[in-house]
C-alpha cells in the first residue's frame, strides 16, 4: 500500500459530540457541501424534576452534531456542547430550554422544574433511556400528586392513568414527551427530551484528483479510529467507490475517526479531516 496525494475526502457527519478537526495530514483537502448531514439532537435533564421552594437544581446536557448551544427559559447564555450546571435557588415552577443548533439543523429540549408549595398538582415525568438508537423504544414512567386527570402530548398523546408507564417508539428523532396533570389546586406540566443517537460514519466521496482532473478509478476507503487524537488503532476497508457510510459497532467509548480513499492500484490518499465521535 502507498500512500499519495492525488486525491482527498472530508467526512461530513460523526457522532455525538459533534466536534471535528480542519484539514487533512497531507495534500489538499477537497471542499464539500454538508447538506445530507442529519440534523443536531440534544439530551437534557435535571436532577430532580419536583424541589422544595429555595432549593437549587442540577440540569444536565450532551449534544449530537451541534456546533454551539444556547439557553433559555429559567437560565440564559451560550453553553458548551456537553456539561452540567447548578441552578437555583427556584421559588416557583420553572422551564428550562436548550438550543443547540449544527450544519444539518437545530434541536430544542425543554423541562420543567417544579416547586413544592405543599398543596399544588406534582408530576413527575423520566424516560429510559434517554437517549436511543433510530428506531428504538423509550420507556416513560410517571407520577403525580393532587392531581385528578392527566393528558400526553407531544411525542405521545392522549388521556393518561395519575401514575404509570408507557413504552413509546421506533424514535426516529429528537423527541419531546410532554405530560399536562389537572386538580382542585390547579395544574402542572412534565416535559422530558429523548435525544437520537446513533452509529453512522458519513463521507461525501470525492470526484477530483488534487490536481484539478476527474477521479475515474476510485475503488473503496478505510476508516480508521483509535482513542487518541490522530493515533489509529483500527481500521475497516470498504471495497466500493459508492458506499458513503459506514456503522461503526464498536465497544462503547470516545473515539477519533478518519477516512483514507484508495484507487484500482492500491494507492491510498492521505488522511481526511478528523471527527470524534462517542459510541453509546
Amino acid at each position: 500500500m502507498s500512500r499519495c496525494n492525488r486525491f482527498s475526502l472530508v467526512v461530513l457527519s460523526l457522532g455525538l459530540l459533534g466536534c471535528s478537526g480542519s484539514g487533512s495530514s497531507g495534500g489538499e483537502t477537497s471542499s464539500a457541501a454538508a447538506s445530507g448531514e442529519a440534523p443536531a439532537s440534544v439530551s437534557f435533564t435535571a436532577s430532580s424534576s419536583v424541589v422544595a421552594s429555595g432549593a437549587a437544581v442540577t440540569l444536565t446536557w450532551s449534544s449530537n452534531r451541534a456546533d454551539s448551544c444556547t439557553a433559555s427559559g429559567g437560565w440564559s447564555g451560550s453553553k458548551s456542547l456537553a456539561g452540567s450546571q447548578v441552578v437555583g435557588p427556584l421559588t416557583q415552577d420553572t422551564n428550562f430550554t436548550l438550543s443547540c443548533s449544527g450544519a444539518g439543523g437545530g434541536a430544542v429540549s425543554q423541562l420543567t422544574v417544579q416547586v413544592d408549595g405543599g398543596e399544588g398538582v406534582i408530576v413527575t415525568l423520566t424516560a429510559s433511556p434517554q437517549s436511543v438508537l433510530s428506531g428504538g423504544n423509550v420507556t416513560l414512567t410517571w407520577s403525580s400528586e393532587n392531581a385528578t386527570q392527566c393528558t400526553a402530548s407531544g411525542g405521545w398523546s392522549g388521556a393518561q392513568s395519575l401514575a404509570g408507564s408507557f413504552v413509546t417508539g421506533p424514535i426516529s428523532a429528537t423527541t419531546n414527551f410532554q405530560l399536562t396533570c389537572e386538580g382542585q389546586a390547579g395544574s402542572a406540566l412534565a416535559m422530558i427530551s429523548v435525544g437520537l443517537v446513533d452509529k453512522i460514519v458519513r463521507w461525501q466521496a470525492p470526484t477530483q484528483n488534487v490536481d484539478g482532473s476527474a477521479l475515474t478509478d476510485l475503488a473503496g476507503y478505510r476508516v480508521y479510529w483509535g482513542q487518541l487524537s490522530r493515533n489509529y488503532t483500527g481500521s475497516h476497508t470498504i471495497n466500493s467507490a459508492a458506499v458513503t457510510q459506514w456503522e461503526a459497532n464498536l465497544a462503547a467509548g470516545e473515539y477519533f475517526f478518519a477516512l483514507t480513499a484508495f484507487d484500482t492500484q492500491d494507492n491510498e490518499s492521505a488522511y481526511s479531516n478528523e471527527v470524534r465521535k462517542t459510541i453509546p
